[in-house]
């Protein structure tokens, strides 16, 4: 697999996947990849160490020469092996492409839905769980929008 990671010259290429359940979001070549991991902040580039960790709610950025792609993302998982850095997320939007709107009301029933969970609700912590998952991705898709689009 390696072997095909090569630049025409004979160069080494780092390659990006940003995979979601429904669709491939980015594959490409990368000069550098950077993202928040379970350790904190990683840049991945050409010839990185193998390594597997969970992604954190936040953002993947990815330079590929003078370009900068940059996507909010969702939790997941952080791959890197022989030059692919492959990016597992239930959610990926680029920054061009995120609908304000819809992340401001993704955060505002998010915080309605937080108020409505009653104390007694014997599946409440899950349910909390989830909704605050859904309110930090409507704020990280608003905070990337703001710094990148």
């Amino acid at each position: 697999m390696a072997e095909d990671r090569q630049q025409g010259g004979g160069g080494r290429v780092l390659f990006c996947r940003i995979i979601t359940p429904e669709k491939l979001v980015y594959d490409g070549e990368a000069n550098l990849v950077m993202a928040r991991i379970a350790d904190g902040d990683i840049g991945v580039m050409v010839d990185h160490a193998p390594l597997v960790s969970s992604a954190e709610i936040g953002d993947v950025r990815v330079r590929e020469g003078e370009e900068l792609h940059v996507f909010a993302t969702s939790d997941g998982f952080f791959k890197v092996a022989e030059n692919l850095v492959q990016v597992l997320v239930e959610e990926a939007v680029a920054a061009d492409e995120i609908d304000t709107d819809a992340a401001g009301n993704q955060v505002e029933e998010a915080e309605r839905e937080l108020s409505e969970v009653s104390e007694g609700d014997e599946d409440g912590e899950r349910k909390r769980a989830e909704i605050d998952r859904k309110r930090r991705m409507g704020e990280n898709l608003l905070r990337v929008a703001g710094n990148y689009a």
